[in-house]
């Protein structure tokens, strides 16, 4: 009888979102009957090739013949390991499904002489599933021939709190690190911007308000009480390209969808069109026009944004996008 199996990251810390998006899509994918493959994080530099590939065939003991894959990539383990994992299981005959959460010869500039080696691993997959139309237009360019293809759009934000009901303030929220996004550190408008990291502000005349660091369930209960929330983009971490945020999904795009309340994204961001053709927030150019828009916000409108929100809401906290990937993936891997 044919299994589905997806791989699961494990070793990292446990507030890594890269860990928390690879635990959240194996948990949905568990509960549709899907078996866990665990992969541990660890320095690769320790295993000579021999090594490796024991360690390969016994994280893949579960695997038989003929079996399905679903491999959440990266395994961050480096380039060498996951090729061979996904050589070791074209060898049996599998068929592969690759979640591709990020391409690290996109993310990282010098990394990107290592764009050919993904290209060749990626198109030995039945069927992809890619963050966004912009990622799969640049992944095409270098050479992706999979023709199966399915868009992931959002990450889903599974959890079982029951949340407040949004009201319409004048306030946006940032959760995330003001040293990866310097340019908030500036922000001198009249809405204050709540910030969720445990960071000081710089900039003594700045309209920040530090909150510290929360974790999910505080974090969700807080943004429930109203406000909106921001994803921003940045041109100055070093070695990133900064293009990435255009082909890439945003995690706190989701956690701010999951309580509720209306987003501002950069009209750069890859699934800006859907957020304004959802009508859950708004696409902007710059903060400027972010504060300006909460300041001329009516009260009567923020309440239909929330109130749309709240229903998208729905779909992440039961992990309703994941689960329509993952079935969509198993039922393109049989047509033509």
């Amino acid at each position: 009888m044919t299994k589905v199996h997806i791989t699961n990251l494990y070793g990292m810390a446990g507030d890594s979102t890269v860990i928390l998006a690879q635990n959240a899509v194996t948990d949905i994918a568990r509960a549709l009957g899907y078996r866990e493959i665990g992969i541990y994080f660890y320095n690769i530099s320790t295993d000579s090739p021999s090594e490796r590939s024991k360690r390969l065939d016994g994280i893949m003991a579960s695997i038989s013949f003929g079996d399905i894959v679903i491999f959440q990539s990266p395994t961050w383990n480096g380039w060498e390991f996951d090729a061979e994992f996904v050589a070791k299981l074209k060898d049996l005959r599998v068929k592969l499904v690759i979640f591709i959460h990020d391409v690290i010869p996109l993310m990282f500039r010098d990394n990107a002489y290592l764009m050919p080696t993904y290209m060749e691993m990626f198109n030995q997959a039945d069927v992809i599933i890619a963050p966004s139309q912009q990622m799969v237009n640049r992944l095409c360019e270098a050479g992706l021939t999979v023709e199966k293809i399915l868009i992931q759009e959002f990450w889903d934000h599974p959890h079982n709190l029951s949340l407040n009901q949004p009201v319409f303030k004048k306030e946006i929220f940032f959760a995330g690190s003001l040293t990866r996004f310097p340019e908030l550190q500036n922000w001198v408008y009249e809405t204050p911007l709540r910030v969720f990291a445990n960071e000081p502000k710089s900039n003594p005349e700045a309209n920040l308000v530090i909150e510290g660091w929360k974790r999910n369930e505080e974090l969700l209960m807080e943004l429930s009480k109203g406000g909106f929330g921001l994803v921003w983009n940045t041109q100055y971490n070093d070695g990133e390209n900064v293009d990435y945020y255009e082909m890439n999904i945003s995690h706190k795009l989701s956690t701010y969808l999951a309580a509720g309340i209306p987003v501002i994204v950069p009209n750069t961001l890859s699934n800006s069109h859907l957020i304004e053709e959802r009508g859950l927030g708004f696409a902007v150019n710059s903060l400027e026009e972010a504060n300006q828009l909460v300041q001329n916000m009516a009260p009567e409108s923020y309440q239909e944004i929330s109130s749309r929100a709240q229903g998208f809401a729905f779909l992440l906290k039961e992990g309703y996008i994941t689960k329509k990937l993952l079935i969509d993936a198993i039922n393109f891997l049989f047509t033509l």
